[in-house]
């Protein structure tokens, strides 16, 4: 067995505070049974220092790495799939991705876990989903490596098995949507440092409470103001009536000119049934489009 050392490295920890990492993920979800996300912001926000600075087990995951990596690059030599690790930044989200490793030319991942005999992927892969959303990839490989007993450094080919894991784009969202939930709490524990956890938990549904009674006092209005557009086209229409009787061309008060169109004709295009004539040739020409996010809000009528 190695003399084992538990310094981590200095990508790994340099401004670990300004950014989520891959490894805050699991926790963010809520699938880490290590740590809280409380824990986490408390330690993001600087309140309480990070005091884990590594163990017998990370120390053997940082020995072992290298080692499995050329392992894979070698075996794989006659494809010619070549893992080297990358680091990523997205300063925008505040997010840092550290990657085991990373083949360009075949847009591939490989993420490097060595584990005990109870193993849950889970973490692993809510990792690799926010990893391949930062590389823009599709899919990547989780090399699983079972650890001895002893913690024997040595390498072998025996002990590891690799899966082939898929991009989840669903999944990717919810990391994503997750991650701004965690840095808006955040902000939170730094405006309220003695706030206790329950607090920081709530913040982002009493945000969305705040948003929620606006939004519901805007639709109020907005549907107020649909009932006055609708006695507005009535009025509007009656006086074109009127003038048209009357034939007057222009009317014009303290505040207004009022002027009568006469009818007249406009051409349009009929897409609807350009889609019946030429159904192939209108499927040609569609255009799709990414929309953003929203809400859908209904008004509950009386009972």
């Amino acid at each position: 067995m190695s003399n084992l050392t538990t310094q981590a490295g200095a990508n790994v920890t340099k401004n670990r505070n300004l950014y989520v990492g891959g490894s805050d993920i699991p926790t963010i979800l809520g699938i880490n049974k290590y740590k809280t996300q409380f824990e986490l912001a408390q330690e993001k926000v600087g309140i309480k220092p990070n005091e884990f600075k590594g163990n017998e087990y990370t120390e053997f995951g940082n020995i072992m790495e290298p080692q499995i990596r050329d392992y894979i690059n070698a075996v794989n030599s006659i494809h010619e799939v070549h893992f080297k690790e990358k680091t990523m930044v997205d300063e925008e989200r505040n997010i840092r991705s550290n990657v085991d490793g990373f083949d360009a030319e075949y847009g591939l991942l490989l993420e490097i876990k060595t584990h005990g005999k109870n193993l849950d992927t889970k973490p692993y892969i809510a990792q690799m989903q926010l990893y391949m959303w930062h590389l823009g990839i599709e899919e990547g490989w989780l090399a699983l490596y079972e650890r001895p007993d002893n913690f024997d450094t040595e390498f072998d080919p025996n002990r590891l098995q690799i899966e082939v894991i898929e991009r989840d784009d669903e999944f990717i969202q919810k990391i994503l949507n997750a991650i701004e939930t965690f840095w808006i709490r955040c902000e939170f524990l730094k405006d309220n440092p003695n706030a206790a956890e329950q607090e920081f938990i709530d913040f982002g549904q009493n945000e969305v409470m705040i948003f929620a009674r606006e939004v519901s006092k805007l639709e109020m209005q907005l549907a107020e103001f649909k009932e006055i557009e609708k006695q507005y086209k009535e009025a509007k229409q009656q006086l074109h009536d009127a003038m048209e009787a009357y034939d007057i061309k222009k009317y014009e008060t303290d505040v207004v000119t009022v002027t009568r169109v006469l009818p007249g004709e406009r051409k349009s295009f009929d897409s609807k049934r350009f889609k019946q004539d030429y159904p192939d040739l209108a499927e040609e020409y569609q255009k799709m489009s990414k929309t953003k996010g929203s809400v859908r809000i209904k008004v509950k009528e009386d009972k």
